[in-house]
């Protein structure tokens, strides 16, 4: 599958660009509002009609507003990604994202694996690790 790995996005803090072969890195900074959520997910939306990808997250320094939160449930399909690793996630954000999954799942969502890392380095690890053993991406 071709894609054009130059692409990068922002919204307000938030950045996010895309590494060969199929990740696209995210970084997300302060109060994550609905409206970002809106964005991440029109922006998921948007690379999964091109084919399933890898997230790394980094939400060290941001928190997830409840509104948000709700839209993400509502909004994000598991069947977007072939693994989602976040970066430098606290306690709290490691239960949020963890309930964002099991909504997902619950609303019909295939099962997605959500690991979580210090770095962007140890995720792209994971995510090499994880490609290698799934052949049937």
């Amino acid at each position: 599958m071709a894609r054009d790995w130059e692409q990068e996005w922002s919204h307000g803090e938030q950045r996010a660009w895309l590494e060969a072969p199929d990740i696209l890195c995210a970084r997300f900074r302060g109060a994550i509002t609905e409206d970002t959520s809106r964005w991440s997910c029109g922006l998921y939306e948007t690379l999964a009609a091109r084919g399933r990808f890898y997230l790394a997250a980094d939400i060290a320094e941001s928190q997830l507003s409840p509104e948000s939160r709700r839209y993400l449930v509502s909004h994000a399909k598991a069947e977007w990604f072939l693994g989602i690793v976040y970066i430098g996630a606290a306690l709290e954000q490691k239960a949020t994202t963890k309930s964002l999954m099991v909504g997902s799942m619950l609303g019909g969502g295939r099962p997605l694996d959500v690991r979580y890392a210090d770095s962007l380095e140890e995720a792209r690890a994971w995510i090499a690790g994880h490609r290698a053993k799934s052949p049937e991406r």
